[in-house]
């Protein structure tokens, strides 16, 4: 500990990192949503209790906050709770009532007036509430869709009691492909969840940014999390990877941050965490953040012409859709660009030594790489470190 530094309670330091990664994550995705349109569809029931709505009317204000705009589409026996719900949020002008079953034969639907009519009361007061004309939920998907679709909203958000899909392995799906849809549809038995996908995939075609699957009692959750709450539905393939811009290392940092929190990560100080940033490499999904890091140190290695693959980092949300291995496969490439002899990592997670076995890299001593890695390093720590190589000569 530092000179002049306090200790905190182990409960209570937990918490204020707890409290500030959280704070960290939401200022992310406010900077991603700053000016976006987003489409918020409560599909019924959703709406008929007061707790449905809690943390959809959370959201709204963060956004409201953030300049971000905002559609709500709601069936009619949810309007006068979403209303009251809203209190001062609820916008001033009675909400317009779409009846999907009329007009849906002609094109463009909804008409040029409804978009124009829609863009006025967003332009006056930044959320827009609309309603349906019957209570029925395949109505409401099928308008929300279209309207999301004729918008281009930045995002589609699916509010359904049924929350994000669930894998055969019992597990949430947190991120789907558009390719992958049809096929999830084959495997769902409920009509009105495949509409739901269906929905998805269409709306994603038709150029909506993103389509979100969720609970409302987790909207916000879903919204200003890495980790999420359902389920996120993208058109491009997962993502790509490329160097970090000076841009990014605040994201990065704060990444590395929760990994060091969730135990994935050995620690690393405030300088110790700028020394790799400039090495780092991200996996970013569409217009999302940063799906996983991973950097490739070699400065300190320079002598013995060899790298370091460290701080590789993937979020819950994504993990098991192969992002770390594409993050590998790009750090070895730059990695053979550099000439390097090989690489090395050290890891104290079992899933990770693993990950590295699968990529063919051999178990090895510490005597086997740079000394200059263990240059203040805890000997009793260095007895619990998995430690891979893979020479590239």
């Amino acid at each position: 500990m530092s000179e002049g530094a306090i200790a905190l309670a182990p409960e209570y330091a937990a918490k204020v990192r707890r409290s500030a990664r959280t704070f960290v994550e939401k200022a992310f995705y406010l900077e991603e949503f700053y000016g976006k349109s987003l489409m918020f569809a409560l599909v019924p029931p959703v709406g008929q209790r007061i707790s449905d709505l809690d943390s959809l009317v959370m959201t709204i204000r963060e956004l409201r906050r953030n300049q971000s705009r905002m559609i709500v589409v709601v069936s009619p026996s949810a309007l006068p709770k979403l209303m009251r719900r809203m209190g001062r949020l609820a916008p001033s002008a009675p909400p317009p009532v779409f009846n999907p079953s009329q007009g849906m034969r002609s094109r463009p639907y909804p008409p040029d007036s409804t978009v124009a009519q829609i863009y006025s009361r967003l332009r006056a007061g930044s959320v827009v509430v609309v309603s349906m004309s019957r209570d029925d939920a395949d109505d409401l998907t099928v308008f929300a869709r279209e309207l999301a679709s004729r918008l281009r909203v930045f995002k589609l958000l699916f509010l359904d009691r049924g929350g994000g899909l669930i894998g055969k392995d019992g597990e949430r799906m947190a991120f789907v492909e558009e390719k992958r849809i049809p096929r999830i549809m084959r495997t769902i038995r409920s009509k009105a969840r495949r509409d739901l996908l269906r929905a998805a995939d269409l709306a994603l075609k038709d150029g909506v940014g993103s389509v979100n699957l969720v609970s409302p009692r987790y909207v916000y959750e879903e919204l200003f999390s890495f980790v999420g709450a359902g389920t996120l539905f993208t058109e491009m393939q997962y993502g790509w990877v490329r160097p970090v811009s000076i841009d990014d290392f605040e994201e990065v940092e704060a990444l590395i941050k929760r990994g060091q929190d969730e135990g994935f990560l050995l620690y690393r100080d405030a300088a110790q965490i700028a020394a790799i940033l400039p090495s780092c490499f991200g996996y970013r999904i569409g217009d999302e953040h940063l799906a996983g890091i991973c950097s490739l140190l070699t400065e300190p290695y320079r002598n013995e012409r060899v790298g370091e693959i460290t701080a590789m980092y993937t979020l819950t949300r994504f993990q098991g859709e192969g992002v770390a291995g594409e993050l590998v496969k790009e750090v070895l490439e730059e990695a053979r660009a550099r000439r390097l002899k090989y690489v090395f990592a050290c890891t104290g997670e079992d899933r990770a030594a693993r990950f590295f076995a699968r990529l063919k890299f051999r178990r090895v001593t510490a005597r086997d790489v740079p000394r200059s890695k263990w240059r203040h390093y805890d000997a009793g720590r260095i007895a619990h470190l998995s430690i891979f190589r893979l020479d590239l000569e």
